[in-house]
């Protein structure tokens, strides 16, 4: 069967969606035990956490996946982790000396920095595991952190440790779950990186540096502006609608990276050009209808959803905000998790700061016009604007360097099957009651329709029926 199936995304998206679906239960106990203000803070210190992860050690790991070769794939790993303990050693430092000046709370500065170290290991490991062919280490990675971020996540709470101490079992649980992950690498020695594969690792990836840390400003931008103009407690509350769409999306997003993209590089480190053609338009295909069939499933069921999921002081404008991020993150995701790929095939990775700078700064412009007129919507519609031109920015411009792909007919079949959903599902709200054999039918449809674009495009076969 798995020679069949795709064994490395049915891997992946079988641990994203445990993971997700874990992080989904963990936010509903979260905002069960605290408020909108107490999460609102733990927001806070987590959009901090992980703008200074992009600039510290995120851009580390594309870059080493960038630039491996899988010849001297160890000294690769050696090299990679060498270059993220000296990160984390100045990143400790800088903190150090934040705290001796009097910037910001003590208590405030630890989070972030515990944070950002957990993240780093964790992050980095799975990419170890990516290059290293090892789909089950990191799926058992991803597993645990998701178990142990309810249980540590919730005991934490539950016992008052506030926004500070929730940050603090957010990290212990990535910093735990990155055991598998790391022991899939073998013995790792700092002092075995090789000069030529390190510089060689920063040359690519200085670009990078700047691209990781401006996206995760980028994506924060909007929280750190409606927490200044409308408070803290709208931050919550948004806050949690946002990660819980970008979630949504990003399961399968992250799965197809990690594995229909990673066997199109590894296809091309053996020559086979064509191979790696046909696992591109497999990855298009599977990005495009995440992102389709996805926004049409928030459109009609994301209002419900929410509020089965959060506790009721987290309701607010749920109905008028997730259509609005239901679309946004769609689009994000065939830009980050497909279009910007064409910089690990190409000497482009000077686009990704570009367009990322672009991203903030058209998100940070609209905010700033719309958020103290319009609060929670106008954050959305600078995250769907900012989205938006980024993801243009690379189907324009990173076609220039490197051509991704893309399936024009398969874009209008999944278009198509997805407006007919949505359409289908108002009509069928119009002429009968909201009931639960209503949902439960609008369910079916979905996931038959779901079924047909799978089967009709090969999404799950390890080598794709057809090439379109």
């Amino acid at each position: 069967m798995l020679k069949i199936l795709n064994a490395p995304i049915i891997f992946y998206l079988g641990s994203r969606v445990f993971s997700a679906a874990g992080n989904l239960f963990a936010v509903a106990i979260f905002t069960r035990l605290v408020g909108p203000v107490d999460y609102g803070h733990y927001l806070l210190i987590y959009a901090w956490s992980t703008i200074v992860f992009g600039f510290a050690t995120q851009w580390i790991g594309f870059a080493y996946f960038g630039v491996y070769e899988a010849k001297r794939i160890n000294e690769y790993v050696n090299s990679l982790f060498q270059l993220i303990a000296i990160a984390l050693v100045m990143l400790v430092g800088g903190f150090a000396a934040m705290t001796w000046l009097g910037f910001w709370q003590p208590e405030f500065l630890v989070a972030v920095c515990v944070l950002v170290i957990c993240m780093s290991v964790y992050q980095n490991a799975l990419q170890v595991s990516r290059t290293k062919l090892d789909p089950r280490a990191g799926a058992i990675s991803m597993i645990m952190r998701a178990g142990l971020t309810i249980a540590l996540g919730s005991s934490v709470l539950w016992w008052g440790g506030g926004a500070t101490g929730l940050a603090f079992a957010i990290g212990l649980a990535n910093l735990i779950a990155a055991v598998p992950s790391l022991m899939s690498a073998g013995r790792i020695d700092l002092l075995q990186g090789s000069r030529a594969a390190s510089l060689r690792i920063i040359k690519y990836g200085w670009p990078l540096m700047l691209s990781m840390g401006v996206m995760s400003l980028g994506q924060s931008v909007d929280r750190l502006l409606l927490g200044h103009y409308v408070g803290i407690a709208a931050l919550g509350t948004y806050g949690v609608l946002c990660d819980s769409t970008r979630q949504f999306f990003y399961v399968v997003g992250e799965s197809i990276n990690f594995s229909m993209i990673t066997n199109a590089k590894q296809h091309i480190h053996e020559g086979n050009n064509e191979a790696s053609t046909n696992a591109l338009l497999a990855a298009f295909n599977a990005s495009f209808a995440t992102a389709a069939l996805g926004a049409a499933f928030l459109i009609v069921f994301g209002d419900q959803i929410v509020r089965v999921l959060l506790g009721s002081q987290f309701h607010g404008d749920a109905g008028s905000l997730i259509p609005i991020l239901a679309i946004a993150f769609g689009i994000l995701l065939l830009g980050q998790f497909y279009f910007n790929q064409a910089i690990f095939f190409s000497e482009a990775s000077f686009l990704e700061p570009i367009l990322q700078t672009a991203l903030v700064l058209v998100s940070a412009a609209v905010s700033v016009l719309l958020i103290p007129i319009y609060g929670q919507q106008g954050a959305a519609f600078a995250i769907l604007t900012a989205v938006s031109v980024y993801s243009i920015g690379f189907i324009v411009i990173g076609r220039q360097y490197f051509r991704m792909p893309i399936d024009y007919k398969g874009i209008a079949i999944i278009s198509m099957v997805a407006m007919i959903f949505v359409f289908g599902a108002w009509m069928l709200d119009r002429v009968a009651p909201e009931t639960a054999i209503s949902q439960v039918s609008k369910v079916a449809v979905f996931v038959g329709l779901s079924a047909f674009v799978v089967h009709r495009f090969g999404l799950l076969r390890h080598t794709p029926t057809e090439t379109i």
